[in-house]
């Protein structure tokens, strides 16, 4: 399994970008062609301060169905609409999934 990592730095408006996250990009990213699952929320800084207060996890069955899926105009709705209000405030990152 191969995870799409999202990471969250805290937007201005947490309840603002949560509606926008929910109603806007969530159901896109739900399209996603070879999603397997996903889930998001946010993360416990267990007392220390960290960049990052919100996770996502996309996860697909491998590399290359995950690329083939960064492709689909599925994908790149999803992705727009995720920019139209966390441009700069979101890092990528791809894991492999050890079972």
């Amino acid at each position: 399994m191969v995870q799409l990592v999202a990471l969250y730095r805290p937007p201005e408006d947490k309840e603002a970008f949560l509606r926008r996250y929910r109603t806007e990009h969530l159901p896109l990213a739900a399209k996603m062609p070879g999603l397997v699952s996903m889930a998001a929320g946010p993360l416990d800084q267990l007392g220390m301060e960290l960049p990052y207060w919100y996770m996502a996890t996309l996860d697909f069955p491998d590399r290359d169905t995950l690329m083939a899926s960064q492709r689909a105009p599925e994908s790149r709705a999803a992705l727009k609409a995720l920019m139209a209000f966390a441009q700069g405030l979101v890092d990528f990152a791809v894991r492999e999934v050890e079972e």
